[in-house]
């Protein structure tokens, strides 16, 4: 049971840390896109 917990907050851990990633990620590809289409 110990394993299963520690592997349980390491999964939601991950999971938590990869959310905000793809938004962050989006946005600097639109800024840098904008960036690239005002040179």
């Amino acid at each position: 049971e110990q394993r299963y917990s520690i592997q349980n907050t390491q999964v939601a851990f991950c999971f938590s840390e990869t959310i905000p990633a793809p938004t962050g990620k989006n946005e600097a590809q639109q800024k840098s896109d904008l960036e690239l289409l005002r040179i």
